[in-house]
């Protein structure tokens, strides 16, 4: 009986826990593993981090705005995190953009922006 409680509890967290999108936290770290987040953590003297939540209805306007590339590939109905990394690099840096789906917790897009400085 015992076993039965206990896989029936563990199938509910399970599903429910599908169902969830993933953490600011967790997204920041998926987003290390994008190819221009590592080379900029290689040379960067300095790093500052951003992140925003998309809804499903934010990524679908986006989609329609001058942005629309960055989300071009986010699937119907998912949401995303939006995390900026600002590197510096001396007197000046650079932003790279990547999109997490909050859903699945896969890089979408990366994107390297603006040097400023």
């Amino acid at each position: 009986m015992l076993v039965i409680v206990s896989f029936a509890f563990t199938s509910v967290n399970l599903l429910s826990a599908q169902g969830s999108p993933i953490t600011r936290e967790e997204a920041i770290e998926i987003s290390k593993n994008a190819t221009l987040v590592q080379e900029g953590l290689a040379i960067a003297r300095s790093t500052s981090i951003e992140a925003l939540y998309l809804n499903s209805t934010e990524v679908e306007q986006k989609k329609e705005g001058s942005s629309r590339i960055l989300f071009e590939n986010v699937p119907e109905g998912h949401s995303v995190w939006e995390i900026r990394w600002w590197f510096g690099a001396g007197l000046g840096g650079y932003v790279i953009g990547v999109i997490v789906d909050a859903e699945v917790g896969a890089i979408i897009t990366e994107v390297r922006g603006n040097i400023f400085g």
